[in-house]
């Protein structure tokens, strides 16, 4: 036996000459087979993402409808004072289709702006993790780069960018109904 599989060789089993490499290379098979199907992607594995199904669809926009409108009221209920809404800013409310991809890429920046202007207090990082889930890997809808957000730097408006943003994102979320595809 190598001495390789010396050390992890169940006990009990052993390696006759007779019987050839068979056992040891079925056992060797299936661990490594197993490894990789497990670790692949860690190691860098290419996965292509393929579309999610309607049922995939109808379930995470329930998760996105439920936990906007969770990430909007903790942080208005949280906020000390009243804090305006900014009418002057405006999210794109992404349809599902097309053009789900660039409005969703643009909604990530904001809601990864106000994560940072939060200094992570607001974490932001499961609806952006369901955004990408629903984003669209078709190569004619893809948007080839993520937009650039910049918050104020004054803190109370700082204060009302946040608002506003999970606000309107809410609000995108409440409105929109699930379709049978996004690509």
């Amino acid at each position: 036996m190598p001495p390789f599989l010396q050390f992890w060789w169940p006990l009990g089993w052993t390696h006759r000459a007779s019987e050839g490499p068979t056992k040891p290379a079925w056992v060797l098979l299936c661990c490594m087979g197993t490894l990789l199907v497990t670790c692949g992607p860690s190691f860098g594995a290419s996965i292509t993402k393929s579309a999610p199904t309607a049922d995939m669809i109808k379930t995470i926009l329930k998760y996105l409808k439920l936990e906007s409108k969770e990430l909007y009221e903790d942080y208005k209920k949280n906020s000390s004072g009243e804090v305006p809404i900014d009418e002057s800013l405006q999210l794109p409310c992404f349809t599902l289709g097309c053009e789900a991809s660039t409005n969703i890429s643009i909604i990530e920046a904001y809601l990864e702006e106000v994560r940072r202007l939060s200094e992570n207090r607001v974490d932001t990082s499961r609806v952006t993790k369901r955004l990408s889930d629903i984003t669209c890997s078709d190569v004619r809808c893809s948007n080839s780069s993520k937009p650039s957000v910049s918050g104020p730097d004054k803190f109370y408006e700082i204060k009302s960018f946040k608002l506003t943003v999970l606000k309107r994102f809410s609000d995108c979320m409440g409105k929109l109904e699930a379709k049978d595809r996004i690509c």
